[in-house]
Formats: C-alpha cells, structure tokens, sequence
C-alpha cells in the first residue's frame, strides 16, 4: 500500500510540476510586457517573447498576408468571379431601385454630397468646373483638325446633300437675276462700271442702250447658271473649300479671344440652366424614371462588369499602391499588448489549455516512472 501510495504521489508531483512548467511558458509569451529589473541587472525572459518581438511580428504577418494570402491574383481571380458579379450586380441594382422610389431633388443631392449652403455652391462649382473642362479640352485639341469633331455620318450627310443644295443655290441665284430686283442690280452695277472708266465709259454709256444691255446681261447671265458645266464647277468649288474647312486646325478657327468669348458664354449658359427653380427642384427619379428599366437591365450589369473587369486587370497595381503589408503592419501595432494577448487566446485558447494539460499527463507519466524506479532501486 505504501508502495502505490508513493507512486501516486510522484505522478501526482511530476503532473503538478509539468502543467506549471507548460502554463508558465504559454505566460511568459506575454507576460511581462516590459522588462523588469533588479536594480541595474535585468531579469531573464521580460519582457515575454510576444512584447518583445511585437514590432517584427506585425511586420511578418503583413508581408505573409501580402505574399501568401492576400495577392493580387487571388483578388483577381475573386473579382473575375461571375457569382460575385451577379451578386455585386444584384446590390447596385436593389440600391438604385431604393432610391429611385425616394423623391430627391438636385439641391437636396447637393447637400448630401456636402454641399452645405447648398443650391449656389453647387451651381458655382458646376460652373467653373465646366470652363475648366472645356478650356483643358479646347488647349490639348488646338493642333487637332475639324473633321476629327464632326461625326462620320454628318460628313456623309452633308457630302451627300451639296449636290442638291449647290442646285437648290444656283436656282435661287437665277432666281434672283431674273427678278425686278436683280435687274435694278445688274443695271445699277453696269452704271457703276461706265461711270468709274472716266470719259471712255460715258463714252460707251452715250453709245449703248444701258436698258438692253441689262436685259442681255440677265440672260446671259441665265444661260451660264443654266448650264451644267456651271453647276459641276460650284459644286467641285463647294466640295474643295469643304475639305479645306475640315482640315483646318482648332486654333486656326478658335483664336484666343473668340476661345475665351465661347467658354464664357458656355458658362453663363450653364449658370442660367442651373439657376432654373424648376430643374433644381424636380426631383431626379422623375428625370430618370423613363430610364429606369434600361438602366437596371442593361447599364447597370454593363457598368458594374467593365468596373471590375478594370480593377481586376489592374489589381497588382493597386494592391502595390495601397501598401496592405504596411497598413496591416500599423493596424497591428496600435493593438494594445492586452489586446493581442485576447486575440491569440481567442484563437488558440482551446490548444494552449491542452498544452498544459499534456504537461501534466506528461509530468504524471514521468513522476510514475520515477517512483517505479526508486522502488525498484
């Protein structure tokens, strides 16, 4: 009896001593969180490991989230993800459908988006945003040539209709010539041009019949407009001086004073559209409500899917400029030292208990062993 008492004794002992030496060394990763002295000398193992090392920790669990967990292409391939599509897709559209049954007008949107005086502000910072645009817009394009702002199908429109506008134009000409008015023209002009050559002109005016001169000039003029040879050659002439426009240069059109009268007058116009009481108090769903079943069914998804298609193909750029690895690294050290310690228990609470637990079953084995040995001895 004596025997087994002793024996229990020892496992009791060395599983005492065990769990104590393993619930220590779990302490003393946190415990003490500064060094502590004696006097001038130091006392081993303070402060604990996890206070001692916190700095290089957070700095190595930012770089293995960044290198090994948090990459850009397992963003990548996230975003690429045609569920998370729909389901970003889904949101964006149960939002814009909530907010399309709200009644918001452009002045109440203003001061949400901070626009505190409201109304004015925002009108003044439209403004000058637009002349800021278009100046930008009109100096990057000033060597650019006309044609590149006209459309392609008004080019052909208008190439298409000169033919019959240089007719419709030769017939109001004729039109013109052959009228009481045009002839009052052609002999006030004829009259001109006897008096203007001195003495060999009245000369001619005494000898010509100034009146049949004129009736033979409206119809030569007639029969010279009535030809097709004339028409063809206005045309060629209209067709030539149109492709000049076109290749004319911004600038060569825009010069600087008629540049700064045009984006003044572009932005006056704006002030006076958006100082209108009934734009800025309609609400915005009332504008939009028309667009409503295109926009969710077909910009929306179309939108949302070039968006995230843009920051997946840009994702490694963008996880390079936010930095995660340092900004985890700061989060980390602005967690107090009683935080992480709650942290990792949370986590590993259940192992660090088996820990001590095996301590002691380990503790207890040896104890056994040990007073197996002294009775045995």
């Amino acid at each position: 009896m004596q025997i087994l008492v002793s024996i229990v004794l020892m496992a009791l002992i060395g599983g005492f001593i065990g769990a104590m030496t393993n619930f220590i060394a779990i302490r003393m990763l946190f415990r003490p969180f500064e060094a502590k002295y004696i006097g001038k000398w130091r006392v081993p193992f303070t402060p604990g490991l996890i206070p001692k090392r916190r700095d290089e920790l957070a700095k190595k669990i930012g770089e293995v989230i960044v290198e090994h967990l948090l990459t850009g292409d397992m963003i990548k391939r996230k975003l690429e993800d045609a569920a998370l599509q729909k389901e970003v897709t889904l949101t964006i559209q149960q939002l814009f459908e909530e907010k399309m049954s709200l009644q918001t007008t452009p002045d109440e949107l203003a001061e949400l988006a901070g626009f505190k005086g409201g109304k004015e502000r925002l009108i003044q910072w439209v403004a000058d945003k637009i002349e800021q645009e278009l100046t930008r817009f009109l100096e990057e394009k000033k060597e650019a040539e006309l044609q590149q702002f006209v459309p392609t199908a008004l080019k052909e429109s208008i190439r298409k209709h000169l033919p019959s506008m240089t007719e419709m134009g030769i017939e109001r000409v004729k039109s013109y010539v052959l009228s009481d008015a045009g002839k009052a023209q052609i002999h006030i002009m004829l009259d001109k041009f006897f008096t203007e050559h001195g003495k060999m002109g009245s000369f001619a005016k005494m000898m010509l019949n100034i009146e049949s001169l004129t009736e033979k000039a409206q119809q030569e003029l007639e029969k010279m407009l009535t030809q097709p040879e004339t028409e063809q050659m206005i045309l060629h002439l209209c067709e030539t001086e149109l492709d000049h426009v076109f290749t004319k240069k911004l600038q060569d059109v825009l010069v600087l004073d008629k540049k700064n009268q045009l984006v003044e007058q572009i932005r006056r116009e704006s002030i006076t559209f958006l100082q209108s009481e009934k734009w800025l108090n309609k609400p915005i769903q009332e504008n939009l409500k028309k667009y409503e079943t295109q926009i969710v069914a077909n910009i929306i998804p179309y939108a949302t899917l070039r968006l995230l298609e843009f920051i997946a193909s840009h994702s490694a750029d963008i996880m390079e400029r936010l930095d995660i690895s340092s900004l985890i690294e700061k989060q980390i050290e602005t967690f107090s030292l009683d935080e992480v310690e709650a942290i990792v228990i949370d986590i590993s609470g259940r192992e660090l208990k088996m820990i001590t637990y095996l301590g002691g079953v380990l503790g207890g084995f040896i104890g056994i062993i040990q007073g197996v040995l002294a009775i045995w001895m």
